[in-house]
């Protein structure tokens, strides 16, 4: 297996556990993030379902940490955040929504790219023991449309990076960051071309390391800063392990497509 695909599992377990931890201080099922009315929302049994929910992110994510049912707890991760927050949260907001405001919903995005991640993950243990994923959903079949959810949530993030450019330089970015509005739309170019390499067969391995250092850069020049000036706010944190798990599935992603991978894939 690629020396890629260890570090990029660790921190996708770490990023997963976090995302559980922070559950209980949002008390809320935080990944993908809802739709702000669906954030507010007094929803019957809600404080139990983030803790239950929350122990469960981070037990599946010591799972895939530990490599014990590893498989297992990747695909259950997948599987609460596809019921939870897609299809329980983000498509009743989009049916009552615009077509404009689907278009531009980030987080709706987001949330099917964490989906696809967790079927990366999921076929990098299958590879590793040796079996070909699941029943119809081969490892070839996992990672395809991991790669494609990943690619459309980048394409649609750079997108935004130009839609959005006055809150992205203005609000977004750190004020120490010099020639804001260049990196802005530099972002923007560098997430499109992202999402176009990944949907591209002979580009997605090196279009998935680019973007997983591209991610981790961006962990520690702007996440953790953000989150270290407003310790209080519970989405600066959820950037901040959002982002590290994402670089992590980007890692197992480029080294699954190593080439001494690809007779196991």
């Amino acid at each position: 297996m690629s020396s890629l695909i260890k570090p990029g599992r660790l921190m996708f377990a770490l990023g997963i556990i976090a995302l559980g931890i922070l559950q209980f201080f949002a008390k809320d099922f935080i990944i993908g993030r809802p739709p702000a009315a669906e954030w507010a929302a007094d929803i019957p049994g809600k404080l139990s379902w983030a803790y239950a929910s929350g122990a469960m992110l981070i037990l599946a994510g010591l799972g895939v940490l530990l490599n014990i049912k590893a498989t297992v707890s990747s695909l259950l991760v997948g599987i609460m955040i596809l019921v939870f927050s897609f299809l329980l949260r983000h498509l009743p907001a989009a049916m009552k929504s615009t077509w404009e405001g689907i278009l531009w919903n980030v987080n709706l995005y987001k949330t099917l790219a964490l989906f696809g991640g967790t079927l990366i993950i999921a076929a990098s243990f299958f590879a590793e023991q040796g079996r070909n994923g699941i029943g119809p959903f081969t490892n070839k079949i996992l990672i395809l449309t991991g790669a494609v959810l990943l690619a459309i949530f980048f394409i649609e993030s750079g997108c935004a990076h130009f839609k959005f450019a006055d809150f992205i330089k203005d609000y977004f970015m750190p004020a120490y960051i010099p020639f804001r509005p260049f990196w802005t739309y530099f972002a923007g170019v560098a997430l499109i071309a992202t999402g176009i390499g990944l949907l591209i067969q002979p580009t997605r391995r090196p279009a998935a390391l680019l973007a997983g250092l591209m991610i981790l850069l961006w962990f520690f020049l702007i996440h953790i800063p953000r989150a270290i000036k407003t310790p209080q706010e519970n989405g600066e944190w959820m950037g901040v392990v959002e982002s590290f798990a994402f670089g992590g599935i980007l890692f197992v992603l480029a080294g699954l497509l190593s080439k001494g991978n690809r007779k196991i894939i």
